[in-house]
C-alpha cells in the first residue's frame, strides 16, 4: 500500500473519481468488520458528536463517564467487573458512569449480572469512540483498566461491596449441588488446572498457535492425591472448566468432574467460583471470579511468580525453573529477571520448566487448607524466608507496575519455599 501522503496527493490531483477508486479499493483492503465498525460509527457522528458536546457542557454539574468492559477473558470481565465495583462504592456521587458491552461475551450469566447492576445501554458505545476520538474527552472515559486487571490499589480490600446474586440464584445453584451428593453447609474446593484445550476451541478467539501459553499448563493427574485428601477431609472438589482436554482420574464420590458435568453453564461457572470455601488454580481467568467475591486462593505452577497475586489472600507456589546447562535451580532474584510471558523464551534463555510434582501439590494444599482451618503454624525460619523474599520482589524497579497495596495474607508456600533451600534466596 502506498503511503497516505502519496495518498493524499493523487485524491486532491484526481478529485472525486479517484477518491471514489481509493474508496473503492479500501473495501477490498479493510476486514469487512472494520469497515463496517467505521461505517457505522460516521452514520452515528450526527447525533453521537452533540451528545458529547452536551455531556462536557454538563460537567460543572454532572460528571458522565463513558466506557466499556473486556468481555472476551473471563479473568478480565471478572476482575475489572468486580474491582469497579469496589471502587464507585467509594467514589464521590457526583460521577455517573455508563457502559457498553460486546453484543458476545465470554460468559452470558456474568454479562447478565454487570447489567442488572451496571448502567449498560447499546447506545453508549458511538458516545464512548467520539468522546476518545474528540480532544479533552478523557475526564469522562472510563477505562476498562489502567493497571491489567490487577488490584494494586486493595480496592477489594477496602470494602466488601460485591455484585450480588439474586436469591434464587442461590437456591438455583444449591439445588445443584445438592443433586451431586452435596449437603448443606459442606465445603466444596473449586479446582482450575489448565492445559490448552480452551483457546484452541474458543469460538472468540481466532484460530491460530495459541502455543505461546502452553507453559502455563498442567497435568490434571497430578493433582489427585491432593483432590482426594481434601475429600477425605470432608469437602467437596469440584473439578472446574469450560473446555478440557482430559478427565480428571479419580473416581471419589466428593470429587465432581465439573468441566464434563452434562449441566455445566456459565451460571454455575461463575456461582461456584463466587462461593466456593478454597480455589486451587494455576492461574487461568476464572478464579478471578474468587478474587472479587474474597474467596482464599491457591495458586499452583504458577508461572512467572513476579505476578503473583500480592493484593489477595493467596498462596503461590511456582513451577521449578532450572538452568538446563547445570540443572541447578534459578534464585529468586533469577526467576525475576526471568519473567517471560511466552514459552519459547525459556529455552532460548536456557531455562527448563519443571512442574510440580504430586508430593509438593499435596503438601501445599494441605498448608492451605489447614491455614483456613487456623490449624498451620508458621515457624520463625518460614516467617523469616517470606520477608526476605518480599523484600527482594519490592526491590525490583518495575514493582510498582505489577504490585501496589499488598495484602498481610498474601505469600508464597512455605513448605514450598523452604525446600527450595537457602541459595534460592541467596541466604548466607
Amino acid at each position: 500500500m502506498k503511503p497516505l501522503s502519496k495518498q493524499l496527493y493523487e485524491i486532491r490531483s484526481g478529485g472525486w473519481p479517484v477518491f471514489r477508486r481509493k474508496l473503492g479499493n479500501l473495501y477490498y483492503l479493510l476486514p469487512k468488520y472494520y469497515l463496517k465498525t467505521l461505517l457505522l460509527l460516521l452514520l452515528q457522528a450526527p447525533w453521537a458528536i452533540p451528545g458529547v458536546i452536551l455531556i462536557r457542557c454538563i460537567r460543572p454539574w454532572r460528571t458522565i463517564r463513558l466506557g466499556t468492559l473486556r468481555s472476551d477473558r473471563i479473568g478480565h470481565f471478572a476482575a475489572d467487573a468486580g474491582q469497579q465495583w469496589a471502587m464507585r462504592s467509594q467514589e464521590q456521587s457526583n460521577y455517573l458512569d455508563l457502559y457498553w458491552l460486546p453484543s458476545k461475551t465470554c460468559n452470558s450469566f456474568w454479562a447478565e449480572v454487570v447489567r442488572r447492576n451496571f448502567t449498560v445501554r447499546p447506545w453508549v458505545k458511538p458516545l464512548d469512540i467520539w468522546n476518545r476520538i474528540l480532544p479533552g474527552g478523557a475526564i469522562h472515559h472510563r477505562p476498562t483498566s489502567t493497571t491489567a486487571s490487577r488490584d494494586i490499589n486493595g480496592w477489594l480490600e477496602k470494602t466488601q461491596a460485591k455484585l450480588p446474586f439474586l436469591p434464587e440464584e442461590d437456591e438455583r445453584a444449591k439445588a445443584w449441588l445438592r443433586g451431586q451428593g452435596w449437603q448443606d453447609g459442606e465445603p466444596f474446593v473449586c479446582l482450575l488446572v489448565r492445559d490448552s484445550a480452551y483457546l484452541n476451541t474458543d469460538p472468540l478467539h481466532e484460530k491460530g498457535d495459541w502455543n505461546y501459553h502452553n507453559y502455563r499448563d498442567s497435568d490434571i493427574a497430578t493433582y489427585v492425591p491432593a483432590a482426594e485428601w481434601l475429600a477425605e477431609q470432608g469437602v467437596w472438589v469440584l473439578r472446574m472448566g469450560k473446555t478440557m482436554a482430559k478427565p480428571m482420574p479419580s473416581s471419589h464420590t466428593r470429587i465432581i468432574d465439573y468441566a464434563f458435568h452434562p449441566e455445566k453453564s456459565d451460571f454455575l461457572d461463575i456461582w461456584l467460583f463466587a462461593h466456593c470455601s478454597l480455589c486451587i488454580t494455576t492461574g487461568s481467568g476464572p478464579d478471578m471470579v474468587g478474587d472479587i467475591y474474597r474467596r482464599p486462593l491457591l495458586f499452583l505452577n504458577f508461572v512467572p511468580l513476579y505476578n503473583l497475586l500480592s493484593w489477595s489472600n493467596s498462596i503461590s507456589l511456582s513451577k521449578t525453573l532450572v538452568w538446563q546447562s547445570s540443572g541447578i535451580p534459578l534464585t529468586w532474584r533469577e526467576y525475576l529477571d526471568h519473567s517471560y510471558h511466552h514459552t519459547n523464551d525459556y529455552p532460548q534463555a536456557g531455562i527448563k520448566i519443571i512442574d510440580l510434582t504430586p508430593e509438593e501439590i499435596l503438601a501445599a494444599v494441605q498448608e492451605r487448607w489447614q491455614r483456613i482451618q487456623g490449624t498451620w503454624v508458621y515457624t520463625e525460619d518460614n516467617l523469616k524466608r517470606q520477608q526476605e523474599l518480599w523484600k527482594i520482589l519490592k526491590s525490583q524497579p518495575d514493582f510498582s507496575e505489577y504490585h501496589g497495596w499488598i495484602h498481610p495474607e498474601s505469600r508464597v508456600g512455605a513448605t514450598w519455599l523452604r525446600n527450595m533451600g537457602d541459595n534460592f534466596l541467596e541466604i548466607r
